[in-house]
């Protein structure tokens, strides 16, 4: 394969990306999800598994993707109302 059918098929590859990405931004900011451009990049950079999350993400309810009480491993900056009584001990 020639150095210009490596350019022409790079130039489609990474056009297909900023396309896809650009999608999900503008799908991401109709919904009001608040971190869209964080989404885009991912869509960049992980390409079809960034997508599928997004696809995924963007089927729950805002309430379940944001409520840390309900989620079955917290982030080491959340606490839970039952863990608070232990940072004491």
């Amino acid at each position: 394969m020639g150095p210009v059918a490596v350019l022409g098929l790079t130039i489609v590859y990474v056009s297909i990306h900023v396309f896809l990405s650009i999608l999900v931004l503008k799908d991401a900011e109709k919904r009001g999800i608040e971190n869209s451009v964080t989404w885009a990049t991912i869509v960049v950079v992980f390409s079809g598994v960034g997508l599928v999350a997004y696809l995924i993400r963007r089927t729950m309810p805002e309430s379940e993707a944001e409520d840390p009480e309900d989620a079955e491993f917290l982030l080491p900056e959340t606490e839970h109302s039952d863990d608070s009584s232990h940072a004491d001990e």
